[in-house]
């Protein structure tokens, strides 16, 4: 583990917070059905990370199954269609490329869709490219679970908000 992954994960140890320091039901109830979920995952939505730790592949998985995303495509190994995505993985992108990715693939997003980018802490650029991610205007709620970040983009949600949760 790099030096400066280290202190990102002591970071993320010291803010991290479980489903009781959550204020948001939308995030609330990630935690609970989902972040602490420990059940088989049904095959129809295992999705294939293979260069990120199982942890994180399952929990893409997991988000896939529990919010019932059909349409995921895990980019830059998949080809993009024209099909509306239901979830967007960033997975082994390079930080500089992940805004034209987002900016290429936002508008092919269903409303309740989601954009997962692994590994946003591996690097001082991950780092940075993660924080202008999370930023983005489009973007209504934002997740850091240490080795994977969640963009959700629901225009429901009033108010931008970014969680750092335990996993």
């Amino acid at each position: 583990m790099a030096l400066h992954a280290f202190v990102e994960y002591l970071k993320y140890i010291w803010k991290a917070k479980g489903r009781h320091g959550v204020h948001s039901p939308f995030v609330y109830d990630m935690v609970e059905h989902v972040l602490r979920d420990k059940e088989i995952i049904d095959k129809t939505y295992r999705v294939d990370c293979p260069d990120i730790p199982l942890k994180y592949e399952n929990l893409v998985s997991r988000i896939a199954a529990y919010y019932n995303y059909k349409n995921v495509y895990v980019l830059p190994s998949e080809k993009q269609t024209n099909v509306p995505l239901d979830m967007l993985v960033l997975n082994e992108v390079k930080p500089a490329e992940w805004g034209s990715f987002l900016s290429d693939n936002i508008s092919s997003l269903k409303n309740d869709g989601a954009v997962m980018i692994t590994g946003i802490h591996k690097s001082t650029q991950h780092s940075d490219a993660w924080k202008k991610a999370h930023a983005d205007d489009r973007v209504r709620v934002s997740i850091d679970v240490y080795g994977l970040g969640l963009l959700f983009f629901k225009k429901e949600f009033k108010e931008k908000q970014h969680f750092v949760l335990k996993y």
